[in-house]
């Protein structure tokens, strides 16, 4: 079973959207990402899926998971950079910019010196500032698991999907990653 069962559960959408709300405020700004969702791209969904968010996304959410809990500066760059060798043209141009749209936007707690720095970083363009870094180091500081900034970042990920399909679209998604799937390894 998964760590998260995204099944028809109401009270579990409204979970999501909370964490996505509180992870990227600006959520309503935010533009194309990783995957456009669309019925034109709904045949590539799955091969995003298995390609970029188990195997680029996941990792990266949970190396900046850890990263942030633990005050790691640095590490929180080399998640930039571990996305940045795996994520190439629009693909990574868009994540960027989502990605700083939400460091610039929001400001993190006085007390979070790693994630304060690592966000100037960012801003500067020291860091790329991956949505996946940034999205999961606001998780971490708001305590709320990596499973469920992974449902976050599916749910930014889907929302330009008709309104139709978007619930099926963001539980597709999940339902597809292996159980347990890089949730526990570092990036």
């Amino acid at each position: 079973m998964h760590e998260l069962d995204p099944s028809c559960d109401h009270p579990m959408r409204a979970e999501i959207f909370r964490a996505a709300r509180m992870c990227a405020p600006c959520m309503d700004r935010l533009g194309a990402m990783t995957y456009q969702a669309s019925p034109l791209n709904e045949p590539l969904r799955a091969q995003w899926c298995a390609s970029v968010l188990v195997n680029r996304l996941m990792p990266a959410i949970s190396s900046a998971h850890v990263a942030t809990s633990n005050f790691g500066f640095r590490e929180l760059l080399a998640v930039d950079a571990f996305l940045d060798s795996g994520l190439a043209g629009p693909t990574a141009r868009d994540s960027r910019a989502a990605g700083r749209l939400v460091a610039t936007d929001v400001r993190p707690p006085a007390a979070e010196r790693a994630l304060k720095r690592y966000f100037a970083a960012v801003e500067s363009r020291e860091s790329s500032g991956h949505l996946a870094t940034v999205l999961s180091a606001r998780a971490a500081v708001f305590h709320i698991p990596p499973q469920m900034a992974v449902a976050a970042l599916v749910f930014l990920e889907m929302r330009a999907a008709p309104s139709a399909m978007f619930w099926t679209c963001v539980e597709d998604c999940l339902r597809s990653v292996p159980p347990g799937a890089h949730l526990l390894r570092a990036a």
